[in-house]
Parts: C-alpha cells; structure tokens; sequence
C-alpha cells in the first residue's frame, strides 16, 4: 500500500511542476496576477547557490515567510528562537499568507520549499561562528 501512495504522491508533484513551467497569465485574475509576478523569482531559483552567495557575502539571515505569525522553515522548533536571535532574518520577496488562486499557491509552496533548503545551510555556517 505504501509504495502505491508514493506513487500517487510523485504524481501529484510532477503535475504541480508541469503547471508552473507553463504560467498562463491572461487566466489569472488582477490580483492573483500581481501576486503571482511577486513569486515569479522562484520557479527557477537555486536554494544552494543562494546561500553560498548570503554567506560569501557574510549575509546569515535566515530566509522567513511572511504571515501572521513569521514562519522559518527548514529550522527545527527547539532551534528556532535561538537560530532567529543570532542569525537574524529577512523576509522572503513576494512572501505572504493570502493566497489569490491555485497558481499563486503552488509558488508559495515552492518558496517555502526554496527557503527551507536555504535555511537548512545557511543555519549551519551560522551557528558555527556562535
């Protein structure tokens, strides 16, 4: 059973990849589109390159989203506080907790999956120099 719910899974991602490859603006609605221009960044955006570049720069912010309460991911809970004072943090572009349709959903996910993998590495350099 499990490996069929993989599947399904692999399924529904590779689906939801295809659909970003092929945004179809003129489909979406005003405001849906402005967010959606917001979030455009990521559909190609490398986490580790990213971070390499930050920390080269001595830049160790983490990467949060923004919401109404602000979300780190790719940090463990019991890390978090400690991880937000010493490295600092810096919100993510195009980030929010308003979502204007299905398109602009699926960006906000690959952003969250985007900062996640940047947080992942940039954390670790971070608290090294602690």
């Amino acid at each position: 059973m499990k490996p069929i719910i993989f599947l399904l899974f692999f399924a529904y991602l590779l689906s939801a990849c295809q659909e970003m490859e092929g945004i179809d603006m003129s489909q979406l609605s005003p405001e849906e589109k402005k967010a959606v221009e917001s979030l455009l960044w990521v559909k190609d955006a490398d986490p580790n390159k990213h971070a390499a570049q930050a920390l080269e720069k001595g830049d160790k912010r983490l990467m949060a989203m923004a919401s109404r309460s602000t979300s780190i991911p790719g940090i463990q809970p019991e890390l978090l506080s400690k991880a937000k004072s010493i490295c600092g943090i810096r919100y993510l572009e195009g980030s929010t907790d308003t979502v204007f349709g299905e398109t602009h959903l699926l960006l906000i996910q690959r952003a969250a999956e985007y900062a996640a993998s940047y947080n992942k590495i940039v954390v670790q350099q971070c608290m090294q120099t602690q």
